[in-house]
């Protein structure tokens, strides 16, 4: 049964990156910089919730690494699984991410970070495939577990809810 849901994940993430890569292809070319920004790129979705601060310099290093980390799929999934939050449960799915070589290309930006309280931050990032934006300026969120900044599970859910999946930390 086990083998079975990874199999599944991996398959669905296979498809993820395929849809990714068409959504690729077929978004216009106006910018080529990742980094930049317009006021019409950035989403209500992307907004801080209200009460959000922003960060000091620290936190948003802190959250900013634990990002870019995780989505950087040439990590190994298990140094992957330390930077999200419930890690253990989604060891699984990034396994099988990990053996996918057409989710080789993922990565991140973070263009925001938020404080909401001491433990929990809003987080706008950009997932970004071969270097070219996919899924722009999504709103994510980072907590903080005995010191370590973290991707939340939610946002991971979010992304594998996108995809048709999920995972069972979600």
């Amino acid at each position: 049964m086990r083998n079975k849901m990874i199999r599944s994940a991996a398959g669905l993430c296979g498809i993820a990156v395929i849809a990714v890569a068409t959504i690729t292809g077929c978004s216009d070319d106006k910018s080529d910089n990742a980094t930049t920004s317009s006021p019409a790129a950035t989403s209500a979705a992307a907004t801080p919730g209200a009460g959000a601060a922003a960060a000091d310099p620290a936190t948003t290093k802190a959250v900013t690494d634990a990002y870019v980390q995780f989505f950087d799929a040439k990590q190994p999934a298990d140094q992957r699984a330390a930077v999200v939050e419930k890690g253990d449960g989604f060891a699984p799915v990034l396994a099988a991410q990990a053996s996918n070589p057409q989710a080789q290309g993922t990565s991140a930006t973070v263009s925001k970070v938020a404080t909401v309280d001491a433990t929990h931050a809003d987080v706008t990032y950009t997932l970004l495939m071969n270097g070219n934006p996919v899924l722009p300026d999504q709103a994510g969120q980072a907590v903080q577990e005995n010191g370590q900044w973290k991707v939340a599970a939610s946002t991971f859910c979010t992304l594998l809810k996108l995809q048709g999946g999920t995972a069972p930390a979600c």
